[in-house]
């Protein structure tokens, strides 16, 4: 199992379901596309969670969490969600979202189930 160093999580706040919605079918749209996989792989992603945040009452949120190689790995991705977040499909989908993202090195990492 790839050994991660850094990763950071956003949360996005959709003002309902139904764009909630729309941006997880263009996410799962983008996840199909190889050569953004590839993008990403080549970038040093090591792996990308897309959740949908279910113990929050009358909120759409979605958790996004990405986990990096290292520090130089992290800036080549930030670089290539820099145009995903500029694409104009992006921009719309995202209208009257509440982002906030987090970063960190990870402490500690502890694996209780091999896949």
């Amino acid at each position: 199992m790839q050994k991660t160093k850094l990763l950071s999580y956003t949360l996005i706040d959709f003002p309902s379901k139904a764009q909630m919605n729309l941006y997880i079918k263009y996410i799962e749209q983008i996840e199909n596309d190889k050569s953004n996989s590839e993008k990403l792989l080549n970038a040093g992603l090591v792996r990308r969670t897309h959740s949908q945040i279910w113990n929050s009452n009358n909120v759409f949120r979605i958790g996004v969490t990405f986990e990096y190689e290292d520090e130089k790995c992290f800036n080549k991705v930030q670089k290539l969600l820099s145009e995903f977040m500029n694409n104009a499909e992006t921009k719309e989908l995202l209208i009257n979202t509440k982002m906030s993202a987090s970063r960190g090195i990870i402490l500690i990492d502890k694996f209780f189930k091999n896949s």
